[in-house]
């Protein structure tokens, strides 16, 4: 096993510059809203120069991209503990849980707003939100195409399947974010996701006693 080194001074502060920038970006864009946010503002909040705002972002989009990012790194990060579970139906399940635990502690219906905002924008071409490339896509279809093999799961594209549970799901956070955080997005998005979306992608009907 290679031990990570430890970073050096210079590169905590570029890491603790490039934090203070999104986190102040973020904040402006909740209280004002994506497009009446300036770059100098943003730099003026964070208490950096304007070239430091352009040395880790191009664009305002950017910070956008950035915030999907870490959405997937989280993802990336809970993946063993995911397949962990035995079976497709319970991963399926283990991933939503953390999902709704990301984002009702780590961005909140403001920032899940401003997100979807940007994405729908037609003015901003980068659509994370339809990229097949992403993590997310990526586990979900592994689980789904694990469970077709052993037979727990429809048959059907992995990739398209696991892009429908997403989209199925993304209706569910626009409804929270609409709702302004009065939805229990943990409560309602567990039964939302067992009792309508899980068993359109189950082989078999679920059997309640």
């Amino acid at each position: 096993m290679v031990e990570k080194l430890p970073l050096s001074k210079r590169k905590l502060q570029a890491r603790e510059t490039r934090k203070r920038i999104l986190e102040s970006a973020l904040s402006l864009f909740r209280e004002k809203g994506f497009d009446q946010v300036s770059i100098d503002e943003i730099t003026s909040a964070a208490g950096v120069s304007k070239g430091s705002f352009y040395t880790y972002f191009q664009t305002k989009s950017d910070i956008i991209i950035e915030e999907f990012r870490l959405i997937d790194d989280y993802y990336q990060k809970k993946e063993s503990a995911i397949m962990r579970s035995p079976d497709a139906a319970s991963r399926l399940i283990a991933f939503t849980k953390f999902q709704l635990d990301y984002i009702r502690k780590n961005l909140g219906f403001r920032t899940l707003s401003i997100l979807y905002i940007n994405q729908m924008s037609v003015f901003y071409d980068q659509k994370i939100l339809a990229n097949r490339e992403r993590t997310l896509v990526r586990l979900v279809s592994k689980i789904i195409a694990d469970g077709q093999a052993s037979g727990h799961i429809r048959q059907g594209d992995p990739i398209e399947l696991a892009e429908w549970m997403n989209r199925s799901m993304r209706g569910f956070f626009l409804d929270w974010a609409i709702s302004k955080g009065s939805i229990d997005i943990r409560k309602d998005g567990m039964r939302f996701f067992s009792e309508f979306v899980l068993p359109a992608l189950l082989a078999y009907p679920i059997r309640h006693s």
